[in-house]
C-alpha cells in the first residue's frame, strides 16, 4: 500500500501505514486548535468520532474476514472520513451540509491537496477518496463505476459511521441531553416530543430525512431506522450487542407506534 513499502511483509506494511495516517491526523486536527492549543468542543467530538469510526471499521472488516490489506484500508478511510467537518466548522460555524458545503466531497478536495497521498499506491488512495466523499450519501446517490473493493470499504465506513454516532448521540442525551447538538444542527431543539411526519416516514419508509427533523425526539427515531440501513449483518450485530435498540427505546416517550419501530431489531 505505501510506495516505499511495497516489498515488505502485509504485517509491517500495515504497522508502518496505521503510524503514517495516525501521525497526520494528529497533525491535520492541530491545524484547528486555538493558541492555546484547545479545540473547540464540537471539533473536539469529531476528532474522537474519527478515532473510533476507525475502531468500528476494523471490527467489522475483521468479522467481515478480510485480507489485512483491506482491513488497513477500511480503518484508514475511516479516521479520514471526516476530514472535511474540521474546516466545514471552522469556516461556518455548523455542521450543517445544506448550508454550507457537502462535507464528504468536501472532504476529498482537502485530502487530494494532502502530501500524504504521495506515499500511497494510487490505487489504495483513490479506494479511500471514494470512501471519504461517499460516506455520507444515500445508496442511490452513490456513483455505479466503483470497484468491488471500492464500494465494500465505502460500505464498511458507512456502517462504523452509524455505529459510533448511534453511541455517540445516546451518551451525549444521558450525559448532557445532548446539550451540543444545536450547535451541530441549528434547526433542532432539545425536547423529546416527536414529529407525527417524522414517525409516520419512519415507520413507513424504515427510514427519515435528517432535513426533516425538528427534536431530539425526531433524532432518536431516525437513529432507531439505521438499524435497517447497515450494509453488514456484522454490523448489526454490533448495535444489537451494544444494547444500542435498547438505549434508543428508553429515551423516547411512550407514544402510539414508537414501540413498533424496534420490533425486529434484536
Amino acid at each position: 500500500m505505501l510506495k516505499d513499502l511495497e516489498t515488505m511483509n502485509g504485517e509491517v506494511e500495515y504497522g508502518t501505514l496505521k503510524q503514517l495516517l495516525d501521525e497526520w491526523f494528529r497533525s491535520y486536527v492541530d491545524r484547528f486548535r486555538d493558541d492555546n492549543g484547545t479545540l473547540s468542543p464540537p471539533l473536539e467530538l469529531k476528532r474522537l468520532h474519527s478515532l473510533r469510526v476507525a475502531d468500528n471499521a476494523r471490527l467489522i472488516a475483521i468479522a467481515l474476514n478480510l485480507p489485512e490489506r483491506e482491513r488497513c484500508l477500511a480503518e484508514a478511510a475511516g479516521l479520514v472520513h471526516d476530514a472535511g467537518r474540521f474546516p466545514q466548522y471552522a469556516e461556518f460555524g455548523s455542521f450543517r451540509d445544506a448550508d454550507t458545503v457537502d462535507h464528504g466531497a468536501y472532504g476529498r478536495k482537502v485530502l487530494a491537496r494532502e502530501d500524504i497521498g504521495r506515499r500511497f499506491l494510487e490505487s489504495d488512495w483513490n479506494n479511500i477518496l471514494c470512501a471519504v466523499e461517499y460516506h455520507n450519501r444515500l445508496a442511490s446517490d452513490v456513483p455505479g463505476g466503483l470497484d468491488a473493493e471500492q464500494r465494500r470499504t465505502l460500505d464498511i465506513v458507512q456502517d462504523a459511521d452509524k455505529l459510533d454516532i448511534m453511541e455517540l448521540v445516546l451518551r451525549s442525551v444521558v450525559d448532557d441531553g445532548f446539550s451540543e447538538l444545536p450547535s451541530m444542527l441549528p434547526q433542532i431543539s432539545l425536547n423529546r416530543e416527536i414529529s407525527g411526519t417524522v414517525l409516520k416516514e419512519a415507520l413507513e419508509m424504515k427510514a427519515v430525512n435528517i432535513e426533516k427533523l425538528a427534536t431530539l425526539g425526531d433524532f432518536l427515531v431516525m437513529l432507531a431506522t439505521w438499524f435497517y440501513d447497515f450494509r453488514f449483518e456484522q454490523a448489526r450485530r454490533l448495535v444489537v450487542e451494544r444494547r444500542i435498540p435498547d438505549r434508543v427505546r428508553e429515551e423516547l416517550p411512550d407514544l402510539p407506534g414508537v414501540d413498533r419501530l424496534f420490533v425486529g431489531m434484536v
